[in-house]
């Protein structure tokens, strides 16, 4: 299978399999030791096996720290043997000492979904195995919860970070069998023979850590969040071995404005040389005039592949930045620095890039996925106030599709979040959770094959609004939020949103002062409009419904007169 790759001089000698409970580790493990011809071992059914015990039965008779110290022996042994993958409990990764040990010539794998998906799979079980830490408790979604907050930052070290979010596949093991693939892909390219790889692994500098990593077939890259990011630009650029690069920023002229001194402060510190090309604001800059101004520019300064494009801006910054790393020369690394709500949570994760068209928005475009994204929410605090806002339809998104916790800490937090001068602490923690949800997604399925159109929610007839009405009456957040209503009254209607989940995101979009309706609107120009989206497939245009909060599928067979009925009540 990997024949063709072109391989290091040396692999490393086991797979470790890292997570929660429920991420998959035990499920795709064999499937993925088969793959290779190698051995797999589960460290719990070796405890079972060594102490004549189960690990739920250990830490219940002997205690937690006991079961703890004879785990890390099983490790140490096994991290000796060659060609086999190895599956660890939940809780092993936290040590450092097991890390160091598993990491030795270990590749490590983080196998990652949200909690809401780990809780299904745990109510489904019925194989009989007990989860310790879940079984005790009488709240074992909030177990999760606090064990995926302890433990995500350790999680977070690994070689790779993989989604297990499986979607209601008919052959389940073929779908195993393309995530084992991945997997396999990236090892067999890895080089174990790096100096500083054991420090990695033993690190406790958390400031290094990105709060999501987002893994594709082709790149691997980190999403760093947090209050005054942009201060570590150089930081981050030696990390992701770009600081030795010249550097061409293409930013929205307002924004640079504003913080451009302090981005290119921080060049200048390194002695890193560039140029600047700064972007009218607003999607009208998205056309194929302006980006062929911005190919002369490069031209002009002989822009070499070896050189670095930062986008700084909101979404239209980064969408243009990225299409023209995409293009130019046929391909430069791009750096994010994304500057409003809705490019944090949004724009610029995933790297979907594009222009617009005269018939509809970013029907131009290429798939390019950044070097790395560097998310400051201290930069939000000069954003208008609209614009802050709207990007929140974006994050409500994310709880509503993936995340019910997410959902909740808005439901708690808004009046805090909504405040002139809001709590960047918080605010980070909500970004930071947000961008990790659209960051599994991405990395599940970065081409929009089928997962990732749950992303979508709202945006079927969102991006038909802001069609209709030029991009000029609607900012993108306030067209999705329309949408996300128009969806849950179609929902609604067909018997699959509860009308409870429905009048809960109302409620929350009102709150957060962004419009569940849109009067005035011509129904007939936005079912048009819709007709020509890049989601139709076969002539059905498809939605994405809730059946609850933190559950979204893809649904395409919805009666035209449904839609249209809809349409007419969110134009009221």
């Amino acid at each position: 299978m990997t024949d063709n790759l072109e391989q290091p001089s040396r692999q490393f000698e086991r797979i470790v399999l890292i997570g929660l409970s429920y991420s998959g580790k035990s499920t795709l493990g064999p499937v993925l030791a088969n793959i290779l011809g190698w051995d797999f071992v589960d460290t719990d059914s070796e405890f079972q096996r060594r102490h004549g015990m189960s690990p739920a039965h250990a830490i219940e008779t002997l205690g937690e720290p006991v079961f703890r110290e004879q785990e890390t022996a099983i490790i140490k042994t096994l991290s000796k043997h060659q060609k086999c993958v190895i599956s660890t409990g939940g809780g092993a990764f936290v040590s450092p000492e097991n890390r160091r040990y598993l990491s030795d010539n270990g590749f490590i794998v983080h196998l990652d979904a949200p909690v809401d998906v780990l809780y299904e799979r745990y109510l489904a079980d019925d194989s009989g195995e007990v989860r310790p830490i879940l079984e005790q408790s009488d709240n074992p979604i909030g177990s999760l919860r606090t064990l995926e907050s302890r433990r995500l930052s350790t999680y977070l070290l690994a070689d790779l970070t993989l989604p297990t979010i499986i979607e209601e596949v008919q052959a389940p093991h073929d779908e195993l069998a393309r995530i084992a693939g991945r997997i396999i892909s990236v090892w067999a390219q890895s080089d174990p023979n790096i100096a500083s790889r054991s420090n990695h692994f033993v690190s406790e500098d958390v400031s290094r850590l990105p709060a999501a990593i987002v893994g594709t077939t082709d790149k691997t890259y980190p999403i760093w969040v947090g209050v005054g990011e942009l201060s570590r630009l150089t930081e981050r650029l030696a990390q992701l071995n770009l600081a030795e690069r010249r550097v061409f920023i293409i930013g929205d002229e307002a924004v640079m404005a504003l913080h451009g001194n302090a981005l290119t402060h921080q060049l200048q510190l390194a002695q890193i040389p560039g140029a600047s090309y700064l972007i009218p604001p607003g999607e009208q800059s998205k056309n194929y005039h302006l980006l062929g101004e911005i190919y002369s520019w490069l031209a002009d300064q002989k822009a070499e592949r070896g050189d670095l494009v930062i986008g700084f801006g909101g979404g239209v910054a980064t969408d243009i930045a990225g299409y023209v790393a995409a293009t130019y020369l046929r391909g430069l690394s791009v750096l994010l620095i994304p500057t409003s709500t809705l490019a944090m949570n949004d724009a610029a994760i995933g790297g979907k890039t594009g222009i617009d068209l005269r018939q509809g928005k970013n029907l131009v475009g290429a798939f390019k996925q950044p070097s790395g994204v560097i998310v400051d929410v201290e930069l939000l605090r000069t954003l208008p106030r609209r614009s802050y806002v709207e990007g929140f339809a974006e994050i409500i998104k994310h709880g509503l599709i993936l995340d019910s916790e997410l959902f909740e800490w808005l439901e708690q937090n808004s009046a805090e979040l909504l405040r002139e001068s809001p709590d960047l602490n918080l605010l980070a923690k909500i970004t930071a959770r947000s961008v990790r949800l659209k960051s599994m997604i991405v990395s599940a399925d970065p081409h929009e094959g089928g997962l990732r159109a749950i992303l979508n929610y709202g945006h079927t007839t969102g991006h038909a609004i802001e069609t209709v009405t030029s991009y000029e009456q609607y900012m993108h957040g306030e067209a999705v939020s329309v949408g996300m209503m128009a969806a849950g009254y179609i929902g609604r209607d067909l018997g699959i949103t509860p009308q409870e989940l429905l009048e809960r995101q109302s409620d929350m979009l009102r709150t957060y002062g962004l419009p569940v309706s849109a009067p005035g609107l011509n129904p007939a120009a936005v079912l048009e409009a819709m007709t020509r989206d890049k989601k139709v497939v076969g002539g059905d245009i498809r939605f994405v419904l809730l059946d609850k909060i933190g559950h979204a599928f893809l649904e395409s067979s919805i009666p035209i007169e449904l839609i249209k009925e809809n349409l007419k009540r969110i134009a009221k």
